[in-house]
């Protein structure tokens, strides 16, 4: 696997697919990309996170009700191949990305008979000026390993959000809590169906790319079987980002499960943020001011 910065330029013209994806993340804040990860791959990652989540202890799962699982890449090696995935960077290369950085990553998997998803939103650098502006800070790259549907906890959202306020910004203006995520009221608004939502029913193997602004949830998975998806998080512009930003997106935790070996090639790949300057980091706040109108 390799990454070079230098081949990574801006230049939205290679084809009209791509040029189709760029304007569809900046207008309607995502885009899908059917089967990205080959099959053996796949298969790979299938088992990994099963075992992950085979050994996950009931306390964690009551905790994350909502969500369902929420850990982290970190847990195994084989999800670092899976952050330089030649066919994932060869995505943010047509979407015009330049020299793309990797923060963090989870595998959410809803178990059977689980309840939707909060609406939420990822971003938490509402007061950065930059997130009221047309390009996206942070991607969330999602890998679904099975087949969704509304059946089993499909993901859902509100097309255009990213940009525009929708009135569940004010209904749930930080959705991260712990009431939330327990689903101490069932029947909080946050869960709720709403008439603008869209459907994003994939394949196994699919890729939904989106920005992190954008309003999202996850239906109930009322199947008998876990829905499972790996959610990358890249900054697809980290050089044209603020200090503030940079300096608060920092250099990601390195937990021992993944060697210094590895930390080390994902450096030399240059997908790693540093931050070297001496800004005080970017205030985290997820909670969209009014200039998102």
């Amino acid at each position: 696997m390799s990454f070079n910065c230098s081949n990574i330029v801006n230049d939205h013209s290679k084809t009209d697919n791509n040029k189709e994806h760029y304007r569809e993340l900046i207008s309607n804040g995502y885009f899908v990309i059917s089967k990205l990860l080959d099959r053996s791959f796949l298969e790979d990652l299938k088992y990994v996170t099963s075992c992950l989540l085979d050994a996950q202890d009931e306390d964690a799962g009551r905790a994350q009700l909502s969500t369902g699982s929420m850990i982290s890449v970190t847990e195994n090696t084989l999800f670092a191949e899976l952050v330089v995935y030649p066919r994932a960077l060869e995505v943010l290369r047509n979407i015009g990305s330049i020299c793309p950085r990797w923060s963090s990553g989870y595998i959410i998997s809803k178990p059977p008979e689980s309840p939707a998803l909060f609406w939420h939103q990822d971003w938490w650098g509402w007061s950065d000026l930059s997130s009221y502006t047309p390009l996206p800070q942070q991607l969330f790259f999602m890998y679904y390993l099975v087949d969704t549907t509304p059946k089993n906890g499909c993901l859902r959202l509100l097309q255009g959000s990213h940009r525009k306020r929708h009135e569940m910004h004010d209904l749930v203006p930080d959705a991260h809590t712990d009431k939330l995520r327990r689903v101490v009221d069932p029947n909080h608004s946050a869960y709720q169906a709403i008439k603008d939502e869209i459907d994003v029913p994939v394949q196994a193997g699919d890729l939904v790319v989106g920005d992190s602004r954008l309003l999202h949830s996850a239906h109930s998975n009322i199947s008998g079987s876990r829905r499972t998806v790996i959610t990358l998080w890249y900054q697809p512009f980290y050089d044209l980002l603020s200090e503030g930003l940079r300096s608060a997106i920092g250099s990601p935790s390195r937990p021992p499960k993944w060697t210094p070996e590895v930390w080390e090639k994902l450096n030399l790949l240059g997908i790693i943020p540093a931050y070297e300057g001496n800004e005080e980091p970017t205030p985290w706040n997820r909670t969209p001011g009014r200039d998102l109108q």
